[in-house]
């Protein structure tokens, strides 16, 4: 049986093959146990060269047969060490290195397999493959045993034949990504680096799993993702590239990192395309003091000096971690989202370098159906064109957005980088609408405002809370999580902002036995883009309740379209994205319900919530707002965050009266009965709205 027969090809993993004939590879092929002891792309790269579809099967069981006899196991090395004593000569599959050493004039390969790092090279054998001078390379090697020649580096490194391709010329991958629709093309990419598009279908969630591409593709990015365990934080990076470079827990040093005085050579941070810090909770750093003064300089700029020597790189840094998760959120007891890190890192000066943060929390955990099975490029081929992509320039097309004012230089660094590097991902071909820049430009500045929130809360005497993005950014996730004091960036904003799609909610915290001991604020943010048809996507915290309710408001609303002064057309081409910010217990779900009625009419209204405005309250399905539990937990929560006017279920008026004076006069309650009252209780006027930007005008 034919391989297309056993495993038949979609339609898009047909359209990949058409446009990129042998660039691309099925990749269920690549999942089999014997490619498991090697990396991602040395399979591959050996399944594409070697596996036909007529003949899959005996082409598999050939390669199999060549690791089994070649690929060397650590456990085996003196019995390849007397191979070659006893026979002069083998050939074996490895990962060599080349370093040049100009005291000596000497050309040095390391041969892992064999534990040599002085295994003599050629000049010839350089020229037909210089990407052993630039990181190394998988392939098979011809070791010789000349003892007569020298005593103390008797290994010659005679031929070498690559298991990687060398990308020159990019151009065959840009101008198949016009034949791609934009979803098509995410989808091919989520593939190439070895996902199941269908185990992600959220669009945010592919887009995340992207952005862990940025640092191959883009000079110098500096990102950090904490998540849960197994989500595969490390797993796209160290299998794509052999330009990428894994330390996993343990000890470094500026030696390894930056510069061996000793030895008079480079360490992996000038020889790498990118680095990742893996377990970083448990990554420590000999001569703590000098290793984190060289970091921090050179993640500022690109630079780093050891003694007499200066030194400039493009090596990204990555760091990778594992965090607690409840409820799909950090767990409660981090004060801040860094806390996992090892106590030397914890330093604002360093952690202000950081360009991005991934939220980990929000990626699912990997699974055999995570894997992928169709067609995508080639790793190793897609891995060195995402290292070319580092030169073309995509920085001044988020130049063209206007950013909001107060963001400082560190901040506009970060954002063009991340953004730049997505656009590349996305859009290597250049063409992208303004409403696509904007979306790639907003996910940017969501994962440098993670990074500042937490330095507001690390160092609050320096850092101040601001927004990072550009003026009208209806959503920003990375407002929900500021952890304790509560008062987050986006709740300052609402204290005196009219925000579109921002609702502040209000909920009761509960201790084990579902008693309430504390308010807790809830910022409801809701977009509305332009679709096909409608739709409805929950992102933030994933609960049943939650999302049964968030379901609940929209088809309110979708009910009570005309008295509620959105237009039907209006709603059925629009995609309305409600994010859950936060909540503390699933149980709160109900009690949200005003706060998604009015975020979502908000949005699609385009009226924005009035400045200092907390709402609670359950929601009928005939619109009427229905009393909850624990009002005087969440008055005063909402009066600690500075909101001045809190609506409440009418059924819960008397018990107004009965809350303290010195309460009472920090607020004004407004009791509401169905949500139409609500809406023109919330939201600004049409009326203003027009006036508003007649005066602009």
């Amino acid at each position: 049986m034919g391989l297309h027969e056993e495993s038949p090809l979609m339609p898009l993993d047909q359209k990949a093959r058409q446009v990129f004939g042998e660039r691309v590879v099925l990749k269920s092929l690549a999942l089999r146990a014997q490619f498991q002891r090697i990396p991602r792309y040395v399979g591959e790269f050996l399944i594409a060269k070697y596996v036909r579809p007529e003949t899959w099967q005996q082409d598999l069981a050939r390669i199999q047969e060549r690791l089994r006899d070649h690929l060397p196991d650590v456990d085996k090395r003196e019995w390849w060490k007397n191979e070659l004593l006893r026979r002069g000569q083998i050939t074996i599959l490895d990962f060599i290195e080349v370093r040049v050493n100009l005291r000596t004039g000497q050309r040095w390969a390391y041969v892992r397999a064999l534990g040599d790092q002085q295994v003599q090279v050629g000049e010839s054998l350089l020229e037909e493959n210089p990407n052993l001078l630039m990181g190394g390379m998988w392939g098979t090697a011809t070791i010789e045993y000349r003892p007569e020649q020298s005593r103390d580096a008797p290994n010659h490194l005679v031929a070498f034949r690559p298991f990687q391709v060398q990308v020159h010329d990019c151009t065959p991958y840009i101008e198949g990504r016009k034949q791609f629709t934009t979803d098509e093309w995410i989808e091919l990419m989520l593939t190439s680096c070895g996902y199941h598009p269908e185990a992600f279908p959220q669009r945010r969630t592919r887009l995340l799993l992207l952005c862990r591409l940025i640092p191959l593709v883009e000079r110098n990015v500096n990102l950090i993702e904490l998540g849960p365990r197994q989500t595969g934080k490390t797993f796209l990076l160290r299998n794509l590239s052999p330009r990428v470079f894994t330390i996993s827990g343990g000890r470094s040093s500026p030696a390894n990192l930056f510069y061996n005085l000793a030895r008079r050579s480079v360490g992996i941070i000038g020889t790498r395309k990118v680095i990742i810090f893996d377990e970083i909770a448990s990554t420590s750093f000999a001569d703590e003091e000098a290793t984190l003064s060289i970091l921090k300089d050179y993640m500022e700029s690109g630079h780093f000096s050891r003694g007499n020597q200066a030194f400039t790189s493009e090596a990204s840094i990555v760091m990778c971690g594992n965090l607690d998760v409840s409820d799909g959120q950090p767990a409660d007891h981090y004060r801040h989202l860094f806390e996992p890190l090892p106590s030397e890192l914890i330093d604002a000066a360093l952690l202000d370098r950081i360009h991005g943060y991934l939220p980990g929390w929000e990626i699912p955990k990997l699974t055999p159906q995570s894997l992928a099975t169709g067609v995508g490029f080639v790793t190793d081929y897609f891995g060195e064109v995402l290292v070319q992509l580092r030169n073309e320039d995509f920085q001044p097309y988020v130049r063209q957005v206007r950013f909001a004012e107060g963001i400082t230089q560190r901040d506009q660094v970060a954002v063009e980088r991340l953004a730049s590097g997505l656009l590349k991902i996305l859009y290597p071909h250049r063409q992208f609408s303004e409403e696509e820049l904007r979306e790639v430009v907003q996910l940017a500045s969501e994962l440098r405002q993670r990074v500042h929130e937490q330095l507001c809360i690390i160092a609050p005497g320096e850092f101040r809370p601001r927004l990072i993005g550009y003026p009208g950014m209806a959503v920003h996730h990375a407002l929900d999580l500021r952890r304790i004091p509560r008062a987050a960036l986006v709740e300052d904003r609402l204290n005196h902002e009219a925000v579109v799609g921002a609702i502040t909610g209000l909920a009761v915290i509960r201790d084990d036995k579902g008693n309430a001991c504390s308010g807790d604020l809830v910022v409801v943010q809701v977009s509305a883009n332009a679709a096909h048809s409608a739709s409805l996507e929950i992102t933030g915290v994933q609960a049943k309740v939650l999302e049964d309710s968030v379901r609940t408001a929209y088809h309110i609303v979708e009910a009570n379209l005309t008295r509620l002064g959105i237009e039907a057309g209006r709603f059925r081409q629009a995609k309305v994205i409600v994010h859950l910010v936060r909540i503390a217990q699933p149980r709160e779900g109900p009690s949200a319900g005003l706060a998604f009625v009015l975020g979502i009419v908000s949005a699609l209204s385009g009226r924005p919530a009035k400045p200092g405005v907390a709402v609670t309250g359950e929601v009928s399905l005939h619109g009427q707002v229905l009393g909850v539990g624990a009002l005087a937990h969440r008055i005063k929560a909402a009066a600690d965050a500075g909101r001045k006017t809190i609506l409440v279920p009418a059924e819960n008026a008397a018990e107004v009266k009965n809350l303290p004076s010195e309460l009472l006069d920090q607020v004004t309650i407004f009791p509401v009965s169905t949500i139409f009252e609500a809406v023109e209780a919330t939201l600004e006027p049409l009326a203003s709205l027009t006036a508003a930007v007649q005066e602009s005008a």
